[in-house]
């Protein structure tokens, strides 16, 4: 096909002003992802959409397999709760217990 750019489970995007560390989560316009590896200012890396990761959570939730999970920016947490205009990340890939701060999150099947 030659109008095939690449598959989208990853982007290659360039590093914001305050640079990325593998692992990180980012937003980038509306667009969510964990990065590939640690880069500094403009610096090309790849940007996971899809897979599944263990991202921070907020500590005092508790997660069901197949909850739909938000980005809270303000707290730099995935959450269950969308308690506004929050961001829609995917779906929580199993259970995440009530503490913890770290929860599965399924990307690449964003909800509406």
């Amino acid at each position: 096909m030659k109008n095939y750019l690449q598959n989208g489970d990853a982007l290659n995007v360039v590093a914001p002003a305050a640079g990325v560390v593998s692992g990180q989560p980012l937003v980038i316009g509306k667009i969510f992802g964990v990065c590939g590896s640690t880069r500094l200012v403009g610096e090309t890396f790849a940007l996971w959409r899809k897979g599944i990761f263990s991202l921070p959570k907020t500590n005092a939730q508790a997660w069901a397999q197949g909850d739909t999970l938000y980005w809270d920016a303000a707290n730099s947490v995935v959450t269950n709760v969308n308690s506004g205009a929050l961001l829609p990340v995917g779906y929580a890939a199993d259970v995440a217990a009530n503490p913890s701060s770290i929860g599965p999150v399924l990307l690449g099947q964003t909800p509406s």
